[in-house]
């Protein structure tokens, strides 16, 4: 009945969108609810529920497309006249919206009874814990239960509805010791429950314990270990801009024309897969199906995503790939992606088993203003904010005031090794470690 009525509410809009002269339209009613238990430096800082709502319309006519949205849900008049008034000078409508039904729609149930006071005890007992580590540490974060809900429906009476509970945990752990600042910073999200923070803190402290004292750093080329942390930072990221159907369209990707060909190492494997991670969806915000896709195959181009108006744009003709998503409720719609997976490689090993194997080198697992570069090109120049060195097959201390730069087409090209255990970044990227060979890395000298 929920749904029912809300739908009758977006029938209204497309309605009035008719009767003041749109051929085709589409409308989207987002809302969501937050229920955070946050620390700020070792103590409880609050308990507020947040929630929102917000309509979101686009219309074509006259040959021009038209968008407005309100987080007032019962605007319905002026949201339609702000769109109608928009199209007078909106862009040429390139496509058509779709005919194509939705085969089902994703919704999902959670508690509605937030354990607050047994999760209050986890987060106090978790940052104890990390106090143990040193007495001056200070460490923020907790949970957050995401309840979120998207309403799709056009003129068509193509209509779906997407719900999905997210649980999330993170703590970062901070210390001041001189002018020597150090930040550790670990979280996790699922669809069905809350991470278990035992794990992040284990991963904290793991990496504070890498971090008990700093060591120099000579400026030449080392093997380097990526976790699968700074994989998205770099490499994940950096591919999936050049994929992104609107670099096709503008002609800017350097992958135009590359389909079919051979660019990075055979090991090279990225997935997209909008059945799983905290991004699963099926179907993207122009009521497209997703679709799970092959973006590049053992080192090899294989496919773009678009969305309706990168696809109608470009030469020859893409449809949608069902990756059309909305950043926020007023944001045009462009090319976005669900879940990325990169494959993982043959041995049953994790980035820790790297280490044992180098006699010296580099951990690399958070850097700092990756996507500065220039991206489209394939370049990164990026400061290690969380880096260590490695002496004879162990972690030997943290190293500060260093730079990491080269060309992803060179990287990638010759991937010594990737972990064959992945790990989830972010619960949208389920990715492996790289080891990368003789890579040049910028000390403090």
């Amino acid at each position: 009945m929920k749904t029912e009525t809300k739908l009758s509410k977006l029938e209204k809009i497309l309605d009035l969108a008719k009767l003041n002269g749109a051929k085709e339209a589409e409308v989207l009613q987002m809302s969501y609810t937050e229920d955070p238990i946050n620390f700020e430096n070792n103590k409880l800082k609050n308990l507020q529920s947040n929630q929102g709502c917000g309509i979101s319309l686009r219309l074509i006519k006259n040959n021009k497309l038209g968008t407005a949205s309100s987080t007032d849900p019962d605007a319905l008049e002026s949201i339609v006249k702000a769109a109608v008034e928009a199209s007078e000078f909106g862009p040429k409508a390139t496509f058509e919206l779709t005919q194509e039904k939705i085969n089902h729609s994703s919704t999902s149930t959670t508690n509605s009874t937030l354990p607050l006071e047994d999760l209050v005890e986890r987060g106090t007992t978790a940052i104890e814990s990390l106090k143990t580590f040193h007495p001056d540490l200070l460490v923020s974060g907790g949970f957050d239960l995401s309840i979120g809900e998207t309403n799709y429906l056009n003129s068509y009476g193509v209509c779906g509805t997407r719900t999905k509970s997210i649980y999330s945990a993170g703590f970062y752990a901070n210390l001041v010791r001189g002018e020597d600042f150090l930040g550790v910073y670990e979280s996790k999200s699922d669809l069905e429950n809350f991470p278990n923070e035992k794990d992040i803190i284990n991963s904290v402290f793991e990496k504070l314990n890498y971090s008990k004292q700093n060591v120099s750093l000579q400026t030449k080329k080392y093997p380097v270990i990526f976790t699968p942390k700074a994989v998205k930072s770099i490499f994940v990221y950096i591919l999936s801009v050049m994929l992104n159907g609107k670099a096709i369209e503008q002609k800017i990707s350097p992958l135009i024309n590359k389909l079919g060909e051979s660019l990075f190492d055979s090991k090279l494997t990225l997935n997209e897969d909008p059945t799983i991670g905290i991004k699963k969806a099926d179907f993207d915000d122009e009521g497209i199906q997703t679709q799970k896709k092959v973006l590049i195959k053992n080192g090899v181009v294989n496919s773009f995503y678009f969305d309706m108006s990168s696809g109608s744009r470009c030469i020859p003709l893409q449809a949608s790939s069902g990756n059309g998503f909305k950043p926020g409720l007023s944001s045009v719609h462009t090319p976005m992606l669900t879940s990325l997976i990169v494959a993982g490689g043959n041995k049953n090993n994790h980035y820790k088993d790297m280490v044992k194997d180098i006699k010296e080198g580099i951990l690399v697992d958070e850097l700092l203003g990756a996507g500065q570069s220039n991206v489209l090109a394939g370049e990164f120049s990026t400061g290690i904010e969380l880096g260590f060195k490695i002496e004879n097959g162990e972690v030997k201390g943290r190293i500060k005031n260093c730079m990491i730069a080269g060309n992803i087409f060179e990287v990638l090209k010759d991937i010594k090794e990737i972990s064959g255990i992945q790990e989830w970044v972010g619960g949208s990227s389920l990715l492996p470690a790289f080891l990368i060979d003789g890579m040049t890395v910028a000390g403090e000298n």
